[in-house]
């Protein structure tokens, strides 16, 4: 960078907390942001929502959304509410026992991060939700312990998927909770991780000719490392597809994935670098009806 800080600014100066910057900048409207440096710059005074709103050039429901946002970082605390240890995690188990209607208006009543979650998903989705996209939402938060900033990025993503449906993002929220991940920094990860196994899927499973079925759990893990980490072009896994197939005279995921596992191990990156005949003991690393019994033992 070809700047540096004037001295004489740091003559006035208040306190931003560290994770501000380093879990929730990314993530945050600029909204969310200048409402929290007026906030802080002013907490001495106690600033009305009126005063922010005119401070900062926009509505008092940017506001008070900014506000809550905050409150559900854990950055901003409400006056009237005691300061209580944060949520246990838990590990996430679809029940049937979710929140009722009459369950839902009472909540939102008593906690306006509710009443925020949903505006916002309706925001975002442009519509009004229906009574079970309701329900799973206020299940997800106030009987799973999800922050509301991860619920609102797991249905930023589902739109980017092109799959803004309550399924889909339960789904994805629920493996966040079973992975103990409680924070916006940590699923944005886990949402990248995601989004690249499901691309290298969809790769391999063209080349494979299996590209109307999902992977299981190994096998969305298998092409994830032979795609992102080894980096085996679609030529190679093809051709690793194509042995298996002259040999074995049918397809079968565990021999090719011994197929890419030797080649990477001999540092084979393009045709040319694979011996047209293979040593014995090379035939012998992926000729697998044992490995394939091996595999198959731990589903």
């Amino acid at each position: 960078m070809d700047y540096y800080i004037n001295p004489q600014s740091l003559l006035g100066v208040f306190t931003v907390p560290n994770t501000v910057v380093d879990n929730y900048f990314k993530f945050s409207k600029p909204e969310h942001i200048k409402v929290l440096l007026f906030v802080l710059r002013n907490m001495y005074k106690d600033p009305e929502i009126s005063e922010i709103a005119e401070e900062c050039g926009f509505g008092e429901y940017e506001v008070k959304e900014a506000l809550l946002y905050w409150a559900d970082a854990n950055v901003l605390l409400p006056k009237e509410a005691p300061v209580v240890a944060q949520k246990q995690k838990k590990t996430a188990v679809k029940q049937n026992s979710k929140p009722s209607r009459n369950d839902i208006a009472k909540k939102s009543e008593a906690d306006p991060k509710i009443q925020f979650l949903l505006l916002e998903t309706e925001k975002r989705l442009g519509r009004i939700l229906k009574d079970n996209e309701t329900r799973d939402l206020v299940w997800l938060y106030d009987d799973q312990g999800l922050d509301i900033s991860v619920i609102l990025l797991v249905i930023q993503y589902a739109i980017s998927k092109e799959k803004a449906n309550i399924r889909f993002i339960e789904d994805v929220c629920l493996k966040l909770i079973d992975k103990e991940i409680d924070n916006i920094a940590d699923a944005d990860n886990e949402l990248h991780k995601m989004d690249l196994s499901e691309k290298c899927w969809q790769i391999v499973s063209a080349i494979f000719g299996i590209d109307k079925r999902k992977p299981s759990a190994k096998e969305s893990e298998a092409v994830t490392k032979w795609i992102a980490e080894w980096k085996m072009s679609k030529e190679m896994i093809s051709l690793a597809y194509d042995e298996c197939v002259n040999k074995k005279s049918k397809f079968s995921f565990p021999y090719v994935a011994k197929i890419i596992e030797v080649w990477h191990e001999k540092g084979y990156m393009k045709p040319e670098d694979i011996e047209k005949t293979p040593k014995k003991n090379d035939i012998a690393l992926y000729d697998i009806d044992l490995y394939e019994k091996m595999i198959n033992s731990k589903d």
